[in-house]
């Protein structure tokens, strides 16, 4: 039987708690969260999950950000993505879908407006083999069979990005180690903004 896995990235604890029950629920059995965008992208590139939940508003990196970067990276690109805002506004929505998001949700949700949500990206069929544990027709963490050295070039300068950022959920990540979120964060705002205004820049070069 497969455990299939899913992402929740959002800084709310009750969100979380409440999207992990209704994922759960529908067959993601592995629920991965995060409550900011540094943390997310970390997971996201460890643990491949089939389905990546993001919110819009975060501290750190903004879920459009967030989004952006995990488009550029190879392992995480073809992974569905959904948009979680209380912002309902058409011009969220349209940078969610510009941005390469798989659909977006307004707070507050019902549980069959999620259910809705998973249908149309991996369909009803799909969504009853994920629920029995069974295998299901597209594998979304799988690598392009071919990729031009140009983008895995750009990827690998984005990763490095990341890597060489001081955030504390990266190093989190990579350490593997308890730690003490506001003291962490307070003693690494600047170089964290250092980094965000390097992965920004990288962004925008790549376009």
């Amino acid at each position: 039987m497969i455990e299939y896995k899913a992402l929740i990235v959002d800084d709310d604890p009750w969100m979380q708690r409440i999207l992990s029950k209704t994922l759960q629920n529908f067959g993601f059995k592995q629920i991965y969260l995060a409550s900011n965008g540094f943390e997310g992208i970390g997971l996201a590139v460890d643990e491949l999950p089939y389905l990546i939940i993001l919110d819009i508003l975060m501290p750190e990196l903004s879920g459009h950000l967030t989004l952006k970067v995990l488009k550029h990276i190879r392992l995480t690109k073809n992974i569905p993505v959904l948009m979680v805002s209380a912002m309902s506004d058409t011009e969220n929505l349209g940078k969610a879908i510009q941005s390469g998001s798989a659909g977006f949700i307004s707070k507050p949700f019902t549980r069959s407006t999620v259910y809705e949500k998973l249908v149309q990206i991996f369909g009803k069929y799909n969504l009853d083999k994920i629920a029995k544990g069974e295998p299901i027709d597209f594998d979304p963490t799988a690598e392009d069979e071919f990729e031009d050295q140009e983008t895995i070039a750009k990827e690998n300068e984005l990763l490095q990005t990341l890597k060489d950022s001081s955030s504390p959920y990266l190093k989190h990540r990579a350490e593997k180690e308890s730690f003490d979120p506001d003291k962490i964060r307070e003693q690494y705002k600047e170089e964290e903004e250092k980094s965000l205004e390097a992965i920004k820049k990288l962004l925008l070069k790549n376009k």
